[in-house]
């Protein structure tokens, strides 16, 4: 499945008010089945939701907060999915905690997972019983795991989900019709009044179907449409690897650059917003002063001056702009490679910028998020693997000699200390990204100090096992004045002040 936004044109207040209101309500009536949900007693029904629903038919359930009986059953699946989601991700961190307990016999184990795998047995045994599964197992043993399971469910459990905005809604195919007048695309939906439907006039023409969401956000209204994924057969070209960058969005194994206007849209949007900040500051100053002294003009400036709609509108005019190049990068990548594997840095480390003020602040801007969520999506989409490798030292290190060093990359060029390999860092990174796919040493959660003294320990078995290097008439005989054998039983730590010395005395001589 893909959701597809389609974005309405803007409405008149008496519309925006009433979409607002319904939201407030479907918030309010979600948040009352989320609680109506918590008990144990009531966890069965996430697997049957639509049990409740008829149960409460029968009672002649009308709904607090006066919405029509479509959308009051449509809050209740809501928050039935969203404690589903929140159990499953749970189930997940308990299952890990069950493999790694060694103590626990092949059949208890078992039994543990059996705990997990439905909401009725998983119910009673947080209610203290021993659910009977359908294969053996004694008493006791029931009694321990079911024990065990309940402890690390309350250690692992954290706080029940709630509604935090009232933003969003959903209506199926009952609840909105479809029609176009004079070359105009228009959906009538659902509102809180009987036989009255809100008009919202949509910008461009697709087809709409299924279950819909509605969302606002900062003044504007938008329609999230799911739409199943058309099947493509795999590729069989070679895998390509890529890596990420500021100035464009990624650059490939060949140095192919792709959606170079990213660097300079990210840093427009950076300056324009920290300019318009440093004005909103000083505005923000004065109205603070005048709030005792001169309440009126305070006021005028809170609404005239420091509004947030036309702040916000910019905001996501340059973020749009950026997911678009990001879009088409990614598509480019795709019609002229179509690999079959496509492998990439993992970006979802905590990163660390020691620059100047100005860099650091362009680099907060950069959507490694919107990254990583565009290549997955598009993984899926065209049938192709997407790998996330370690990204340590990957336009540090040397791809033919393994040689690693922070001096080898001086901004966007890389110059090999040792044997003096010279190309964009780049398009050394992602060479190196291709090779430690499958790295059974780099893994990806492999720390980056550790990645430093395998790159090390690779490179000094290198020039002792002779094997050849990249610059003609370099061998290990050249070499042996400046690396002596007992190199490699120094300590790592030291090893990397050994080596950056003895390139530098090696580029030295050349």
């Amino acid at each position: 499945m893909r959701t597809v936004k389609r974005n309405a044109l803007p409405l008149n207040a008496k519309k925006q008010k009433a979409l607002e209101d319904l939201c407030q309500a479907y918030a309010r009536e979600k948040q009352m089945w989320l609680q109506h949900f918590q008990p144990w007693k009531c966890q069965p029904y996430l697997e049957r939701p639509r049990t409740l629903r008829d149960e409460m038919i029968k009672q002649g359930y009308r709904s607090p907060h006066a919405l029509q009986a479509r959308h009051w059953k449509l809050a209740l699946e809501n928050a039935a999915e969203t404690w589903d989601k929140y159990w499953q991700s749970i189930f997940v961190k308990l299952r890990l905690k069950i493999f790694h307990r060694k103590d626990l016999s092949e059949i208890e184990r078992h039994y543990a997972y059996w705990l997990l795998k439905g909401y009725s047995q998983f119910s009673a045994m947080m209610q203290g019983k021993c659910p009977e599964p359908p294969f053996v197992v004694e008493v006791l043993p029931r009694r321990h795991v079911a024990g065990y399971v309940r402890r690390i469910t309350r250690q692992c459990k954290g706080k029940p989900p709630t509604v935090k905005k009232a933003k969003s809604v959903r209506f199926d195919a009952n609840c909105y019709d479809l029609f176009e007048h004079k070359g105009r695309q228009y959906i009538k939906i659902m509102s809180l009044v009987p036989g009255k439907r809100i008009c919202v006039p949509l910008s461009g023409k697709t087809p709409i179907s299924g279950t819909i969401t509605l969302v606002l956000s900062e003044g504007s209204v938008d329609f999230h449409i799911p739409q199943e994924l058309k099947k493509k057969t795999p590729s069989q070209a070679a895998p390509e690897a890529v890596d990420f960058g500021y100035t464009e969005v990624m650059t490939d194994t060949q140095g192919i650059r792709y959606g170079t206007q990213f660097g300079t849209i990210l840093t427009q949007a950076s300056e324009n917003r920290h300019q318009k900040m440093q004005k909103r500051h000083k505005l923000h100053a004065i109205e603070k002063k005048k709030r005792v002294s001169k309440p009126k003009k305070a006021k005028c400036l809170r609404k005239y001056n420091l509004g947030k709609q036309k702040h916000h509108a910019i905001a996501k005019q340059f973020r749009t702009t950026l997911e678009k190049e990001i879009n088409t990068a990614v598509n480019q990548l795709i019609q002229t490679k179509n690999p079959s594997i496509l492998v990439t840095e993992d970006l979802h480390h905590t990163f660390k910028y020691n620059k100047s003020t100005q860099i650091n602040r362009r680099l907060s801007s950069w959507l490694r998020g919107k990254l990583q969520d565009r290549v997955a999506f598009k993984a899926l989409a065209e049938g192709f693997r997407h790998e996330q490798v370690n990204p340590a030292y990957g336009s540090q290190s040397c791809p033919f000699c393994e040689f690693v060093d922070h001096r080898n990359r001086k901004s966007d060029r890389f110059q090999c200390l040792h044997c003096g390999h010279e190309d964009i860092s780049d398009r050394i990174a992602a060479q190196n990204y291709a090779r430690r796919f499958g790295d059974p040493e780099i893994k990806r959660y492999t720390p980056y100090r550790q990645v430093k003294t395998i790159l090390l320990d690779r490179f000094h078995r290198r020039l002792e096992t002779g094997q050849p290097v990249t610059v003609p008439g370099r061998t290990l005989e050249t070499v042996m004045e400046v690396y002596p054998p007992s190199l490699s039983r120094i300590k790592p730590h030291s090893r990397k002040r050994e080596i950056s010395q003895t390139g530098r005395s090696l580029r030295e001589r050349n």
